[in-house]
């Protein structure tokens, strides 16, 4: 397979799982699961495209959302800032690119502007959103999480819902013919709530794509994860 062509690439990092990078206005949460961008009313560039940071998502304030945070963060990227781009995340080497060209493969689902994908996690095919802004993944069904090895309790956030316990369990997630063991967390019931009204099974965070290359078109709704 031929190296895909890079326009233009920039560091990042997790903190606390969540996808950031540094720019001259600060950290900046970069994150596939949120459909805009939230921050102070300012614009910014990003791997060659200009987005205006909205100061709410419908009722909560990007102030309020940023207090729930672990970590200092001047404002989030959402998908809004990558529309019609093809972008590559490399979290092994640090890495977010913009390519210059399509990517191949079958169609995806993108829910309000963002990724999803189809994968086999244990005996069934869930829709997972790729959500690049949580470090942990998740799951709506108790009975395909309690079919699996319990890993134990663990404490995580959501910008709009906060903090919260989680049971945590380790499933076989199989995409691409290649299976990964992954730790997954039972989504709270308000989590469960927002993924169910749009028909989604689960969450794969950025643990699960730190196993590979992932690839997002988002101009003709294409997602490739490459399993290293």
């Amino acid at each position: 397979m031929e190296a895909a062509i890079v326009s233009q690439s920039i560091e990042v990092n997790l903190m606390d799982g969540v996808l950031c990078a540094d720019f001259n206005e600060g950290r900046l949460i970069i994150d596939t699961g949120s459909p805009v961008s939230l921050g102070p009313d300012v614009a910014i560039q990003i791997l060659g495209n200009s987005v205006q940071l909205l100061p709410n998502l419908l009722n909560y304030s990007w102030e309020q959302i940023k207090a729930t945070l672990p970590f200092e963060a001047a404002g989030l990227v959402g998908v809004d800032a990558f529309t019609g781009s093809v972008i590559s995340l490399d979290l092994k080497n640090s890495t977010l690119a913009v390519l210059g060209e399509s990517i191949e493969g079958p169609m995806s689902s993108f829910i309000m502007g963002s990724p999803a994908i189809r994968c086999q996690i244990g005996e069934e095919s869930v829709l997972c959103v790729v959500d690049t802004g949580a470090g942990l993944s998740y799951l709506t069904e108790r009975e395909l999480c309690e079919s699996s090895r319990f890993v134990g309790l663990e404490q995580d956030f959501h910008p709009i819902l906060g903090s919260f316990e989680v049971e945590t369990y380790e499933l076989p997630v199989t995409i691409n013919g290649k299976t990964i063991v992954e730790k997954f967390g039972l989504a709270p019931a308000e989590l469960k709530t927002m993924l169910e009204m749009v028909d989604v099974g689960g969450i794969l965070g950025t643990s699960f794509f730190a196993h590979g290359v992932l690839n997002i078109d988002f101009k003709n709704e294409v997602v490739a994860f490459d399993v290293s």
